[in-house]
Parts: C-alpha cells; sequence; structure tokens
C-alpha cells in the first residue's frame, strides 16, 4: 500500500482561484475530482481545468447509457454541465456547448464554457460572465461559486445545493425542489470552516492520513456502505488510521449522515477485509460520488 509523503498531502490540500502555470503538476489518482474523465487536464494545485483542455477532453467520446448517470444523459440539449448548483431560489450552472457557428452536435472541437443563473430547475435564465477556467475539484468549485456569488463562505456550505450530484444519484433525473435533502455543500464535500474562516474538505487526505487508505475510505462512504460506521468505532481503525484519521472518519459521518455512533463496533477486522478492492479494477481513483464515473 503507497505511503505517499507529507508533499503530495500538502499539495492535494492546496487550492486558489485562477489558471495555474503550465509547469504545475496535474491532479493525481487521490486527487477528488467531480468528473473523472478530466482527470489528466486538471491542475492539482488549484484543482481547475483550462478551457481549452476543458473543451478537448475525452468526455466527448463517451456514449449514453440508457437508465444511468452520464455524460449523455446529464446534458441540458447541447450543453454538458460542469456543476448545477441551487442557491437561495436561483440555479448557477458552469456549462460546456458548441461554439457559436459549430453546429449543435458534440463531434466539433470548438466548444466554449458559459455560466448562467435561472430562477428554477427547467426553466430559461440569464448569463454571467464566461470563465477562463472550469472547476474540477469541490474546493475549486466552491471557489468558482464565491466569485459567483459574493456571499459569506458559512452561507455557500450551508444554502447552496449540488443539484448535478443529486442527478448523478437518481438516474440524471432533476429533484422536485431546490433543497434536496442530503446535497448541500457541507455535506456532500465534508466541508467545514476554522476559526479564521478557511474552508477544509475531508475529500482532501487529513495530514498524516495515508493517502490511498483515505481514498478507500471515502469510496466506501459515497457507497453508503451500511458497515462503515461499525468499523469507524473499533479498535482497528484507531490502528490502521491512526487518532486523527479516526476523528476524521468520525468527522466525515457525522457530515454526511448526522451521526458517527455505532452500537455493534466491528471486532478484529481490518478495512481491506471489510472492504475489498474492487476485482474489476486495478487502479483505485479518488472521485465525488459513487456514480460519477461514467461523467
Amino acid at each position: 500500500m503507497s505511503t505517499e509523503g507529507t508533499d503530495l498531502i500538502q499539495q492535494d490540500a492546496e487550492g486558489s482561484t485562477g489558471s495555474a502555470p503550465a509547469a504545475e503538476r496535474m491532479a493525481t489518482a487521490h486527487t477528488a475530482v467531480l468528473i473523472p474523465s478530466f482527470r489528466k487536464g486538471t491542475f492539482l494545485k488549484t484543482g481547475r481545468i483550462d478551457s481549452t483542455k476543458a473543451l478537448l477532453g475525452e468526455r466527448h467520446l463517451i456514449f449514453s447509457y440508457e437508465g444511468y448517470a452520464c455524460s449523455e444523459t446529464m446534458r441540458l440539449g447541447s450543453e454538458r454541465p460542469f456543476y448545477e448548483v441551487a442557491f437561495r431560489g436561483q440555479v448557477y450552472r458552469l456549462l460546456e456547448r458548441p461554439a457559436a457557428g459549430h453546429g449543435n452536435g458534440f463531434v466539433h472541437r470548438e466548444h466554449e464554457l458559459v455560466r448562467t443563473r435561472a430562477p428554477g430547475l427547467r426553466c430559461d435564465g440569464e448569463f454571467d460572465a464566461p470563465p477562463a477556467t472550469a472547476p474540477n475539484t469541490p474546493r475549486a468549485l466552491v471557489e468558482d461559486l464565491q466569485e459567483v456569488l459574493t456571499v459569506d463562505l458559512a452561507e455557500i456550505l450551508s444554502h447552496a445545493y449540488s443539484i448535478f450530484h443529486f442527478r448523478l444519484d437518481h438516474k440524471a433525473e432533476y429533484p422536485t425542489t431546490l433543497e434536496p435533502e442530503g446535497y448541500t455543500l457541507r455535506q456532500l464535500f465534508l466541508m467545514s470552516t476554522d476559526a479564521e474562516g478557511n474552508l477544509h474538505t475531508l475529500y482532501e487526505t487529513p495530514a498524516g492520513t495515508n493517502v490511498e487508505l483515505w481514498t478507500f475510505f471515502l469510496r466506501a462512504l459515497d457507497a453508503r456502505n451500511p458497515k462503515l460506521v461499525d468499523y469507524v468505532n473499533s479498535s482497528m481503525a484507531a490502528k490502521e488510521f491512526g487518532e486523527a484519521g479516526t476523528l476524521a472518519m468520525h468527522e466525515a459521518l457525522r457530515l454526511r449522515y448526522g451521526n458517527s455512533r455505532s452500537v455493534i463496533p466491528t471486532q478484529g477486522k481490518r478495512f481491506l477485509e471489510l472492504f475489498p478492492p474492487s476485482k474489476f479494477s486495478t487502479k483505485v481513483t479518488r472521485e465525488v460520488g459513487a456514480n460519477s464515473g461514467l461523467m
């Protein structure tokens, strides 16, 4: 099992707005991304994709899978969302679409990024200033929303809802409300702020925790595995994840499900015994949501 060093943990934890320098490292397998097909074009430090890379991604080659949320079924006409977030009665989207004069299909290479806002889930709205880059990590998405909404970070975490991730979990269908339960950015992205107002997300590896093991934990959390809370309360959790890692797991469970306690902790079983890796995949990657693999 990998025990990547502090430098990778620190780089995964950093984030800032704006375009990244060309020499910057790209996202690793253990960087939590929103759209996995753009992982290779995502800068590690900023979590963002240059528009030229965003619009030339492998995503254009993905086929439609009926009955599943995928790149095609998530489309709004000829537009594909990078995010859809509802906040205080408005729906904010970042979309890619064919540029004017380049047709309506996705076989063309000339596309553009647009930001929109609308007063509902299924209605027209208006355009905001177009971005130079697209966010592809939880931190980068929140930074994008801070630029658009110009409100306090705490407001965004508590009152912004990811419609995009609701759709991923419900076969690309829209919710009946702008505030679907369980999909605030605080719950979804496991986010909090410290006393100085700095943003933290548990999709970034907690300091001192094994990077690869934390990816396995997040995958079990996103899959809603019912055995997870029992493991987190076991003595084995402290042995494998350490004190800081165990506290972070409890926090993740509280943020996501409102409770982290179990009356029947697992006894003597290691994490990978309870949550074995898939037999059909040789590479473990970190992304947000159990159903983002077809995006």
